[in-house]
C-alpha cells in the first residue's frame, strides 16, 4: 500500500499542469475537435481565435442571446487568459460563465459554428479539465455522433465521478450505447443528480432545446421504468422501503422541472415520467393528490390535453374517487372539459378523472353557491365517459346533495339545477336505474325530492283517469298545490297581436318558457290540463281549431330543452286531444303536424320516441275526409302565421298513403333507433322506397317522383321557418341525403335559407339553440350540408362561407371546408376551379379567422385526381414574372446603357410565390406522387424555376427540394417498379438530368444531396441513357459529402447510387469498346479521396459494392493499388485492402494481384499507361514516383502476404476441379514470373531493391509447399544464385510454419532434403550454401525422424569440406549449428560420422581462444554441437578431448571477450556434461582441468554414494579450490572472494552428501594442510580458506560440527596472540577467526565452550584482542565474540574470568581500550542481564572511574552502561557509585 507522502506525491502529480514539460505542454495544446494533433499543436492562440470567433459571429446572428459572451469568453482579450495563473475565484466565475454558455450552446452542437466555439472553449480555457462534467453533459444528448468519441478523446484522462462509467467507451473510443447510458442514470445516483440538476440550471436560464429536452424525457422515463422495475424484489417492508427512497429521488426533479412553465416538450417530459411513476409504484393519495395539483398548476392552454391524459392515469390509481380542489377547481374552469375528456377517452380510460370532474364541479358550486358551474359537472355527466360503478358513486354525491339543498337553498336555484342535472341524466331506462340504484344507496328517498316528472316513477299518465286519481294527500296539500297551480296560471302573459300558434317565429321564447312551465305544472292532475287549455290564449272562433294546443304541444315535444318526462306527457296530451276531436268530427287536418312527428321520431329518448309512434299510429288509423268537414289539428296555413307562410299543398290521399305507407311501418325501428327515421326517411324521398341502409324490407309501394318532390319541398318549407330548431336539425338531416328530389327544394327554399342563416349573428344562432336544446355546430353542419355538388350557386355559397365574405360568421367556415371536402369527389370538372380557390385561399392574408389555415387542412385532406395535381404543377408561379417589368415611357427615358442593370424584384411576390410552390409541392408530396407519373414534367419545371428562385433569394430552399425531388424519386421508383403503361407516354426530354445535377451542386442540405443521388440512382434504372453523361459530377460530390456521412440513410444512399448508377456506366464503356478502368478511373479516384472520411464500419462495404458492381475483374487491383498508394502512411489501410481482396474468390484475387503487378511495371516504363490515368504518376516529380511505386511494392507485399488468400488457394487446389486448379497454377506462374522480373528490374535501385524482394519472398510463400516446390524446381535450375536463396528461405519458413504431425508435410519436405544437399557444392556461392544448409537444418529438425537416412546423408554433405570444413567462417557457424540438430535427431546412427566432426569443433574452439577477438558465434555453434553430442553420445567425449574441452570452457568462462550469451551456452554445456558424462571420468578430467560449474553441477547431480565413493578425488579438487586464494592473490586477481566464495559452496555441497566418517579425516586433512607449507604468506590465506570454510560449517550446520573446533583450538589461539602488529592477510585472518570463534560460540548447545580446556584456549587470546583493536570493525567483532562466548560458557567462574579480564582493561592507559572494553560490558549486560550482574560489586569501583574518565567518549558510554544496569537490576547506582 502507498504510504501517505506517496499518495500525496500522487495527487499533485495528477493534477499538475507542467509548466516546465514542454513536451507535455505541446501535447495538452494538441487536443483539439476540429483538426488533428500535429496541426493544433503548430497554431498560436490568435489564428485559433480568428477560426473560432468567426463561428461565434456566426452563432450570434442565429441567436441574439450569445452577444454577451462577446465581453467575456470571446473578447479579444481572452486570447491572454491562462487558467494555471488565475486566483480560485477567478476560476470559480469563468466556470460559471462556461457552463452557463454551454447550456445555451448545446442545443446547436450540430452546428458547424458551434463546434468552432467548443473548439475556443477546449483549446483557450481547457475546459475539458476544469470544467469535465458540464462538457460531458452537454455532448450527451449527441452520444451517438463522432463529436462525442472526440470529446471523449480529449477528456480521457479527466473523467470526473459522475461519468466513470464511461471508461470501457473512452478505451476504445467508441459512442456509448443507450443501455450504458440508461444503466448509469438508473444505477448512479450521483450521474442521476447532475444529469437533472444540469437539465434544470439550463432550463432556468431558458436556453433549452428540443433535442435537450426529448433526450431527458425520453432517458428519465425509460430510468425510472428501470429503477422501479429493481424495486420489485424483495420483501414487502424492504420493497415499500425502496419505492419511498425512489419517490424522494424523483418527485423534486418533477417539481422543479413543473415549475418551469411555458416549456411543453419540459411538461410532456415530466408527465410521462409521472405516468410510470405512478403506474408502477403504489402511492399513497396524498402524494397522488399533490401530484395532480403539480399538474394543473403547470399546464397552459397548449398542453392541457396531455396533462389531462397524465390526470386522467393518477386518478385511476388512486382509491378515491374525489379530487382535490385545486384540482377541480383548475378543470371546472374549462369549458371544453367534456370534449377533452371525450377526444382522450378514445385513447385511454378516463372513467375516474370524469367521475371526479363531476363531483368536484358539484362540491365547487354547493360551496360557492353557484349554479353556474353545475354546466361543467353536466357537459362531462351527458358525455357517457364514466363506468357503471362510477356513475352509481356520482349520482349517489349528487343526490346527497340534493337532499341536503333541499333543506338549507334559500330561493332554490341551486336545488332546481341539480334537479335538472339529474333528470337530465335519467333520459334512459338504464340511467334512471342508476338514478335508482344510487338513491337507495345513498339512503334517499327520490319522491322527497319531488324531481318533476321523473321517468323512473313508472309509466306516466296515459288517460283522463288515472290523471284523476288523487294521491294519498291531505287536504291542506291539496288546496296549496291547487293554488300555486292558479298562480302559475294568473302569471302567463297573453299572446302577442297577430300570433296564432305558438310554432310562430315571431312568438318569443320567454312566453313560450312560461307556457311550457305551466302545462309541466298541469301533469299532475287532468283538471289542471283544461284549466290550462280553457285559458284564453287557446281559444278561437272555431271550436274544432286546435292549431293553439297542438302548437304548443308540438313545440314542448320537440323543444331538447324540456325534460324528456315533460316532451313525452305533450305527445300523450296530443294523442288524447286527437281523440276528443274524432269523437266529434269525421276527420282531422294533420298536414303541418308531420314535420313535428318526424322530430319526435329521431328524440334521443326512447320513451318520447315510443309516445311519438303511437302518435303516429293515431292519425294514420283516420280517413282522409271532406277538407270542409274536417277539424283543423294544426293548420299549416296558421302554424307559422298567415301572411308569412304558403306552404306546398299535398292532397289528403298523399299525406295519408305517405304515413300509412311509409312511416307507420318504420315505427318499431325508430322506436329503437333514434337516427332511423332520418335515414329511412332520406331513402324514401330519394329513391321512392325505404333502401337496404335502413335494414327494411323493399315490399312496400313506392313514391311516385312528383310526390317525393312535393315531399322535399313540404320538408323545406317547415325547414327554413320553423323556429323550433331541433325539428330544423332533422329536417335538414333528412334532406342532406336526398338527390335530385330535392333539386327545387334546395334552389328555391334551402339556398335563400343558408344565405339568411349566414348572415345572422353567433349570439342569436346560438341562443336559440341554447333555448331548444342543440348543440349549434349540429345545425350549422346540417344547414351547410344542405349544399351540395349538384348546382354551381350551392359550391358558390360554399366557396364563399369558406372564404368568410359576406358578412358570415367564423365559427361557420370549418363547417363549410367540410362539406367543400365531401363535395369535392363529386364535383368532376369543376376539381380543379375548387382547388385553385382552396390554394388561393390557404395563401390569402385578407381572409377571415383561420380561414386559410382551414382551407389548406382541407386541400390536404383531398385525395386529388392526376389532372388536378398535374393543374395545380402546371400553374406554378414563374420566376421571371416576379421581376418588376418599369412601364414602357420610363424604358424610352432610360439610356441603353441602363438596360443591363438587374431587375427589381417585390421581395412580397417572391414570398407569396414560394408559399405557394411550398403548398403545391406538400400536396403532390402527400398524394401519393408514384400512382401520378404525369406530374413528371410539371415537377421537372419547377425544378428548373426552383433553381432561379434560389439565385433571386439567396437561399438553398432545402425543404422545397427535398419535396420535389422527393416527389419526382417516388414517381420514379413507382415507374420501376410496375412499369405501367404510362410510362410509354412520357417524354424522356421532359426529364432534365442536369437539373438534378446543378441542384446538388448548388446546395448545401445533406438530405438534398441523399433524395438527389436516390433520385439520380433511380432515373439510372428506369432509363439509363438519360444520366450516363452526368454520372462523375455526382461522384465526384459524393466523395465530399456523403460518403462521409455516419448515419444509415447516408449508407443507403451510396449503396443504391453505386448499385443503380455504376452498372449502366460500365456496360455503356464496354459497348464503345473502352476499358471499364480508364472509363471510371475519375469514379475511382472519387471514392479513394473519400476513403478517409467515410466512416469506418461503412467503407469495407462500400468499396466491396464499387468494385462488383464496376466488375471485380476489371476494377478490383485499380482499386487496390490507388487506396495503397494514396494513403501509404496510414496504417490502417495494409488491414482494409486485405480484407477488401479477401472478400472475392481466389481466381479472381490472383488474377487481380497480377493485374497490380502488371500495373507496377507499367509505373517502371519510360512511356507510361495505366498507371499515369490510375496513379497520376505522369504529374509527380520522380521522387514521388518511385515513392509511390515503393508504396505499391509493399502493398503488395502485404497482400499476397495474406494467410486466407493462401488458405484459400490451398483449398481450391485440394478440391477444385481440374479446370480451376490448372487456372490456379497458370495464374501463380504469371505472378511469380511477374515478381520475379520486377525483383531482376529493380535490384540495382537501392530504394525500390528490398519492397521487390519482401514482393517476390511474399509471392514465393502463396502457394501451398508441394505446389510451391513443383512450381520452383525449375526456377531453381535456370534462375540466379539469389532467386535460389529466396526459394531456400521460403521453403525454411514453410517447415518452420508446417505442423510436425501433418503426413503430407513430412513426405515433401524429407523428399526435398536430398534437392537442397544439391546445392552444398564449391561450385555454389557461400550465400546459396548458407541458405540451403539453413533450410536442411530446420527440414531436419522438424520432420528428420520420418526418414532418418536422408538426414543421415545431408549430414555427411554438411560434414564435408563445402560447408563445416570451408574456410568461410559463416558456413562453418550454420553447419556447426545444423549438425548438432542432426547429431540430436540420429543418435547412435552418427556415430561413424562424428569423430571427424568433434575433432574440428574442438579444433575451432582453440582457434577461437587464441585469436585476439574471439568468434562468438563460432563458440556458441561449436559448444552447441558439443552439447548436442554430450545429450546423445556423451560416451564419445571422454579422455583427453574432455580434458580439452573442459579446459576451454574454464578458459572461455574466465576471458572478457566472451560475451554473456557464449557465457551462458558454455555453462549450459558444462551442466549438461556433468549429468550426462560418467563421475569417475568427470571428476578426473575436473580434478585435471578444473571447471567449477562442471564440478558444482556433478556434485548437485550425483548421489550421495556417488559423491562417497568419488571422495577422495573430490577431496584433492578440493583443496585445489583453497588453495586458489593464494593464487588470486599472488596474481593480483579481483574477484578473490567471489571464486573462493564459491569454492566454500562446492566444499558445502560434498559435506552434505558426506558421513561423519568420511568428512571428519578430511577435515582434519585440511587443517593439517593449511600449516603444511612453510610459506607464511600462503599459510595465512590457507588458514584464511579454512577458517571461511569453518564458518560455512557453522552457519550451515550449527551445533552439529560446533565440535570440530576442537582441531582449531590451538591454531586459533596462537593466530590470536600473534595479531599485535598484523597486517594484509594477516589481519583478514583475525577477522574470519573472530567471525568463526563468534559463530561456533553462538551455535554451541552441548555445552563445548564450558569445558576448560576449550575455554581456557581461546578466553585470554579472545579478551586480550581488546588492547588490539585499532579501527571500529575489529572493535565490533571482539566485542561479538566476547559476548558470545560469555553466552557460550556462563558458568559462574568463566564470567568470572572474563570480568576480572575485563576490570584490567578498564584501566588501561589507552582511552580506545577503555571504550572498547565499557562496549563489551554494555554487550554482555544487554545479553546475560541478572547473570552478569551478580559480578556487579566487582564492577563499582571500576564504573566510578570510568564516570570521572579523562575521555569523554569512554564517560558517555559508561553512563550509557550505568543506565542500561539500572534498567535491568531496577535499582538506581547512585547511593553505590558514591
Amino acid at each position: 500500500m502507498a504510504t501517505v507522502l506517496q499518495q500525496q506525491l500522487a495527487t499533485i502529480a495528477a493534477n499538475s499542469t507542467h509548466q516546465l514539460d514542454l513536451k507535455a505542454q505541446k501535447s495538452r495544446h494538441s487536443q483539439s475537435l476540429l483538426f488533428e494533433p500535429r496541426d493544433a499543436a503548430s497554431q498560436s492562440f490568435d489564428t485559433l481565435y480568428q477560426i473560432c470567433i468567426e463561428g461565434f459571429d456566426e452563432l450570434c446572428q442565429l441567436d441574439a442571446r450569445f452577444l454577451p459572451y462577446e465581453r467575456s469568453i470571446f473578447a479579444a482579450s481572452s486570447k491572454n487568459v491562462d487558467r494555471t495563473q488565475m486566483t480560485k475565484r477567478e476560476n470559480e466565475e469563468l466556470d460559471g460563465v462556461v457552463r452557463s454558455f454551454l447550456g445555451l450552446l448545446q442545443g446547436r452542437l450540430l452546428l458547424k459554428p458551434a463546434i468552432k466555439c467548443l473548439e475556443w472553449l477546449v483549446r483557450r480555457f481547457r475546459v475539458q479539465e476544469h470544467n469535465t462534467e458540464a462538457l460531458l453533459l452537454a455532448v450527451l444528448p449527441f452520444y451517438t455522433t463522432d463529436m462525442f468519441a472526440a470529446v471523449m478523446s480529449i477528456v480521457s484522462d479527466r473523467l470526473p465521478p459522475t461519468f466513470r462509467w464511461l471508461h470501457p467507451y473512452v478505451a476504445s473510443l467508441q459512442c456509448p450505447p443507450r443501455s450504458a447510458i440508461l444503466s448509469a442514470i438508473s444505477s448512479n445516483s450521483a450521474f442521476f443528480a447532475a444529469f437533472n440538476s444540469w437539465l434544470i440550471d439550463v432550463v432556468k436560464a431558458r436556453n433549452q432545446s428540443a433535442i435537450l429536452l426529448g433526450f431527458w424525457a425520453s432517458i428519465i422515463a425509460q430510468a425510472v421504468n428501470g429503477m422501479i422495475d429493481a424495486t420489485a424484489s424483495g420483501r414487502d417492508a424492504i420493497r415499500k422501503q425502496r419505492e419511498e427512497d425512489l419517490v424522494l429521488r424523483i418527485l423534486p426533479v418533477l417539481q422543479s422541472t413543473l415549475i418551469m412553465k411555458g416549456i411543453p416538450e419540459l411538461y410532456l417530459g415530466a408527465c410521462m415520467v409521472m405516468t410510470i411513476l405512478v403506474t408502477k409504484a403504489r402511492l399513497e393519495d396524498r402524494v397522488l393528490d399533490a401530484m395532480m395539483e403539480a399538474v394543473v398548476g403547470a399546464w397552459t392552454e397548449h398542453t392541457m390535453d396531455e396533462g389531462l391524459a397524465c390526470l386522467s392515469v393518477i386518478a385511476e390509481e388512486k382509491e378515491a374517487l374525489e379530487l382535490s380542489n385545486p384540482v377541480a377547481r383548475a378543470l371546472s374552469k374549462d369549458k371544453q372539459i367534456a370534449q377533452r375528456l371525450t377526444g382522450l377517452g378514445q385513447a385511454q380510460r378516463v372513467s375516474k378523472v370524469a367521475a371526479g370532474v363531476v363531483a368536484g364541479a358539484v362540491r365547487l358550486a354547493i360551496k360557492s353557491q353557484d349554479s353556474e358551474k353545475l354546466q361543467v359537472a353536466e357537459d362531462v355527466l351527458m358525455s357517457a365517459l364514466t363506468t357503471k360503478e362510477h356513475n352509481i358513486q356520482v349520482l349517489q354525491k349528487l343526490i346527497t346533495s340534493l337532499a341536503g339543498l333541499k333543506e338549507s337553498d334559500g330561493n332554490g336555484e341551486l336545488s332546481r339545477a341539480v334537479s335538472r342535472l339529474l333528470e337530465q341524466f335519467a333520459q334512459t331506462e338504464q340511467n334512471v336505474a342508476l338514478v335508482e340504484q344510487a338513491a337507495r344507496a345513498a339512503k334517499v328517498d327520490l319522491q322527497s325530492l319531488r324531481l318533476p316528472l321523473l321517468i323512473s316513477t313508472g309509466e306516466a299518465v296515459n288517460d283522463h283517469e288515472s290523471m284523476d286519481v288523487d294521491q294519498p294527500e291531505t287536504k291542506e296539500a291539496r288546496d296549496d298545490t291547487q293554488d300555486n297551480f292558479h298562480l302559475v296560471l294568473s302569471e302567463l302573459p297573453h299572446l302577442p297581436d297577430g300570433v296564432e300558434s305558438f310554432l310562430d317565429p315571431s312568438m318569443p321564447f320567454d312566453i313560450f318558457r312560461q307556457y311550457t312551465a305551466a302545462f309541466e305544472s298541469s301533469s299532475s292532475s287532468m283538471r289542471y290540463k283544461q284549466q290550462l287549455f280553457e285559458l284564453s290564449a287557446f281559444a278561437t272562433a272555431d271550436a274544432s281549431d286546435r292549431t293553439r294546443v297542438v302548437s304548443l304541444l308540438a313545440r314542448v315535444w320537440t323543444t331538447r330543452s324540456v325534460y324528456a318526462a315533460t316532451r313525452h306527457f305533450a305527445l300523450q296530451t296530443c294523442a288524447t286531444e286527437l281523440k276528443g276531436i274524432l269523437s266529434q268530427t269525421d276527420g282531422v287536418a294533420t298536414d303541418g303536424l308531420l314535420p313535428y312527428l318526424l322530430a319526435a321520431l329521431a328524440d334521443e329518448n326512447a320513451k318520447v320516441r315510443k309516445a311519438a309512434a303511437a302518435l303516429c299510429r293515431s292519425i294514420g288509423t283516420t280517413s282522409p275526409s271532406n277538407k270542409e268537414e274536417r277539424a283543423v289539428f294544426l293548420a299549416a296555413t296558421r302554424t307559422y302565421g298567415v301572411s308569412k307562410f304558403e306552404p306546398p299543398q299535398l292532397s289528403d290521399d298523399d299525406t295519408h298513403c305517405f304515413l300509412v305507407n311509409h312511416i307507420l311501418p318504420v315505427l318499431e325501428d325508430c322506436v329503437l333507433d333514434s337516427a332511423f327515421i332520418t335515414r329511412a326517411l332520406a331513402d324514401i324521398l330519394d329513391d321512392g322506397t325505404v333502401g337496404s341502409a335502413t335494414g327494411a324490407s323493399h315490399g312496400r309501394k313506392e313514391l311516385k317522383k312528383a310526390l317525393r318532390a312535393d315531399l322535399s319541398d313540404l320538408l323545406a318549407a317547415h325547414a327554413v321557418v320553423t323556429p323550433v330548431v331541433p325539428v330544423q336539425l332533422t329536417l335538414f338531416k333528412v334532406l342532406n341525403h336526398v338527390g335530385k328530389s330535392a333539386l327545387h327544394a334546395r334552389k328555391v327554399l334551402l339556398l335563400p335559407f343558408a344565405r339568411t342563416w349566414m348572415t345572422k349573428t353567433h349570439e342569436d344562432v346560438k341562443a336559440a339553440c341554447d333555448n331548444d336544446g342543440v348543440v349549434m355546430e349540429d345545425i350549422e353542419s346540417a344547414v351547410l350540408g344542405s349544399m351540395t355538388h349538384r348546382n354551381t350557386d350551392e359550391v358558390q355559397f360554399l366557396k364563399d362561407v369558406a372564404s368568410g365574405v359576406a358578412g358570415s360568421r367564423a365559427s361557420l367556415v370549418p363547417l363549410a371546408c367540410v362539406q367543400l371536402r365531401q363535395v369535392f369527389p363529386l364535383l368532376h370538372s369543376m376539381q380543379a376551379e375548387l382547388a385553385d380557390f382552396l390554394l388561393h385561399l390557404a395563401q390569402g392574408d385578407d381572409a377571415i379567422g383561420d380561414a386559410p389555415a382551414l382551407a389548406l387542412e382541407t386541400l390536404r385532406a383531398l385525395s386529388l385526381p392526376t389532372d388536378v395535381l398535374v393543374h395545380l404543377a402546371d400553374n406554378l408561379p414563374n420566376a421571371n414574372g416576379l421581376e418588376d417589368q418599369p412601364s414602357s415611357a420610363k424604358r424610352r427615358r432610360h439610356s441603353r446603357s441602363e438596360d443591363n442593370r438587374p431587375q427589381i424584384v417585390d421581395d412580397g411576390k417572391i414570398q407569396a410565390a414560394v408559399r405557394h410552390i411550398t403548398l403545391v409541392l406538400e400536396l403532390v408530396e402527400s398524394s401519393k406522387p408514384a400512382t401520378h407519373p404525369l406530374l413528371l414534367r410539371p415537377l421537372f419545371h419547377a425544378l428548373r424555376e426552383l433553381n432561379h428562385y434560389k439565385s433571386m433569394i439567396g437561399s438553398d430552399l432545402a425543404y422545397l427540394h427535398q419535396m420535389l425531388l422527393g416527389s419526382l424519386l417516388s414517381i420514379v421508383d413507382g415507374l420501376n417498379a410496375s412499369q405501367q403503361p404510362q410510362s410509354s407516354a412520357i417524354d424522356h426530354a421532359d426529364i432534365r438530368t442536369d437539373l438534378i445535377v446543378e441542384c446538388v451542386r448548388t446546395t448545401r442540405s445533406t438530405q438534398v444531396h441523399n433524395i438527389a443521388l436516390l433520385l439520380v440512382s433511380s432515373l439510372a434504372a428506369w432509363a439509363p441513357e438519360l444520366v450516363l453523361h452526368s454520372v462523375m459530377p455526382l461522384f465526384t460530390f459524393m466523395s465530399s459529402t456523403v460518403l462521409r456521412q455516419s448515419d444509415d440513410y447516408s449508407a443507403h444512399v451510396a449503396d443504391e447510387t453505386v448499385s443503380r448508377i455504376v452498372p449502366p456506366l460500365a456496360a455503356s464503356l464496354k459497348k464503345k469498346g473502352k476499358e471499364v478502368v480508364r472509363g471510371a478511373a475519375e469514379l475511382l479516384l472519387s471514392f479513394v479521396a473519400a476513403f478517409e472520411h467515410i466512416p469506418l464500419h461503412r467503407r469495407l462495404a462500400l468499396f466491396e459494392l464499387l468494385v462488383k458492381t464496376l466488375g471485380e475483374q476489371d476494377v478490383l487491383f485499380a482499386v487496390l493499388a490507388m487506396l495503397v498508394e494514396r494513403y501509404a502512411s496510414d496504417t490502417r489501410i495494409a488491414g482494409f485492402v486485405v480484407e477488401l481482396l479477401n472478400r472475392f474468390d481466389a481466381i479472381t484475387r490472383l488474377r487481380a494481384m497480377n493485374q497490380y503487378l502488371d500495373l507496377i511495371t507499367d509505373g517502371l516504363k519510360t512511356k507510361r499507361g495505366l498507371s499515369d490515368v490510375l496513379l497520376g504518376l505522369n504529374e509527380k516529380k520522380a521522387e514521388q514516383a518511385q515513392d509511390s511505386l515503393e508504396a505499391l511494392l509493399e502493398g503488395g507485399s502485404t497482400l499476397l502476404q495474406n494467410r486466407t488468400l493462401s488458405k484459400d488457394l490451398a483449398a481450391d487446389l485440394a478440391n477444385g476441379d481440374e479446370e480451376s486448379t490448372n487456372q490456379i497454377r497458370t495464374l501463380y506462374a504469371s505472378l511469380l514470373e511477374h515478381a520475379m522480373q520486377l525483383t531482376h528490374a529493380l535490384g540495382a535501385n537501392p530504394d525500390l531493391k528490398d519492397p521487390a524482394e519482401s514482393l517476390l519472398r511474399a509471392t514465393l510463400g502463396l502457394l501451398p509447399t508441394s505446389d510451391f516446390i513443383q512450381s520452383s524446381a525449375q526456377l531453381m535450375q535456370s534462375g540466379s544464385d539469389a532467386t535460389r536463396q529466396q526459394v531456400f528461405r521460403s521453403l525454411e519458413s514453410r517447415a518452420q510454419q508446417a505442423h510436425r504431425g501433418d503426413t503430407a508435410a513430412q513426405t515433401i519436405f524429407t523428399n526435398v532434403l536430398p534437392n537442397c544437399a544439391v546445392y552444398v557444392r564449391r561450385d555454389q556461392s557461400v550465400a546459396t550454401r548458407h541458405a540451403a544448409i539453413a533450410c536442411m537444418d530446420v527440414i531436419s529438425e522438424r520432420f528428420g525422424k520420418t526418414d532418418r537416412g536422408a538426414v543421415l546423408a545431408a549430414a555427411d554433405h554438411i560434414a564435408g569440406d563445402a560447408a563445416l570444413r570451408s574456410d568461410v567462417v559463416q558456413l562453418r557457424v550454420i553447419s556447426l549449428l545444423a549438425m548438432a540438430s542432426m547429431v540430436e535427431l540420429l543418435g547412435d546412427e552418427a556415430i561413424g560420422l562424428l569423430p571427424p566432426v568433434l575433432e574440428t569443433a574442438i579444433a575451432y574452439l582453440e582457434h577461437c581462444l587464441a585469436q585476439e577477438v574471439t568468434d562468438q558465434q563460432l563458440m556458441t555453434a561449436a559448444f552447441s554441437l558439443l552439447s548436442s553430442i554430450v545429450g546423445t553420445l556423451s560416451w564419445m567425449l571422454v579422455g583427453d578431448k574432455l580434458d580439452r574441452v573442459l579446459k576451454i570452457a574454464s578458459r572461455a568462462g574466465t576471458t572478457d571477450s566472451v560475451d554473456a550469451g557464449d557465457s551462458i551456452t558454455i555453462h549450459d554445456f558444462c551442466i549438461l556434461a556433468a549429468k550426462k558424462i560418467a563421475p569417475a571420468e568427470l571428476f578426473g578430467a575436473i580434478d585435471r582441468s578444473w571447471t567449477d560449474v562442471t564440478l558444482q553441477a556433478g556434485i548437485g547431480h550425483h548421489s550421495k554414494a556417488t559423491v562417497t565413493k568419488n571422495a577422495q578425488v573430490l577431496f584433492a579438487i578440493l583443496l585445489q579450490a583453497f588453495d586458489l586464494r593464494a593464487e588470486f592473490a599472488d596474481n593480483g586477481e579481483h574477484n578473490v572472494e567471489e571464486d573462493t566464495s564459491l569454492a566454500d559452496t562446492i566444499a558445502m555441497e560434498v559435506t552434505l552428501k558426506l558421513n561423519d566418517a568420511t568428512f571428519r579425516p578430511f577435515f582434519m586433512g585440511l587443517v593439517d594442510w593449511s600449516h603444511a607449507t612453510h610459506d607464511a604468506y600462503r599459510g595465512a590465506y590457507r588458514l584464511i580458506s579454512v577458517y571461511h570454510f569453518w564458518l560455512t560449517l557453522s552457519e550451515q550446520l550449527k551445533s552439529l560440527v560446533t565440535g570440530y573446533a576442537s582441531f582449531l583450538l590451538d591454531s586459533a589461539g596462537a593466530i590470536l596472540r600473534q595479531s599485535s602488529g598484523a597486517t594484509g592477510p594477516q589481519q583478514q585472518l583475525i577477522k574470519v577467526v573472530l567471525q568463526a570463534l563468534s559463530s561456533s560460540f553462538r551455535h554451541d548447545q552441548d555445552d563445548f565452550w564450558q569445558a576448560p580446556s576449550h575455554f581456557d584456549a581461546v578466553a585470554d587470546p579472545l579478551l586480550s584482542q581488546l588492547e588490539q583493536t585499532t579501527n571500529i570493525e575489529a572493535s565490533s567483532l571482539v566485542v561479538s565474540a566476547v559476548t558470545d562466548l560469555a553466552s557460550a560458557a556462563s558458568s559462574p567462574e568463566h564470567l568470572k574470568s572474563i570480568n576480572t579480564k575485563l576490570m584490567a582493561f578498564m584501566k588501561h592507559a589507552d582511552a580506545d581500550v577503555r571504550l572498547s572494553t565499557v562496549k563489551c560490558e554494555r554487550a554482555v549486560t544487554e545479553r546475560l542481564g541478572l547473570e552478569w550482574l551478580t559480578l556487579l560489586p566487582e564492577m563499582l569501583p571500576a564504573i566510578s572511574e570510568l564516570l570521572e574518565d579523562d575521555d569523554a567518549a569512554v564517560e558517555r558510554e559508561t553512563l550509557k552502561w550505568v543506565r542500561e544496569i539500572e534498567e535491568v537490576t531496577g535499582e538506581s547506582l547512585e547511593g553505590m557509585l558514591a
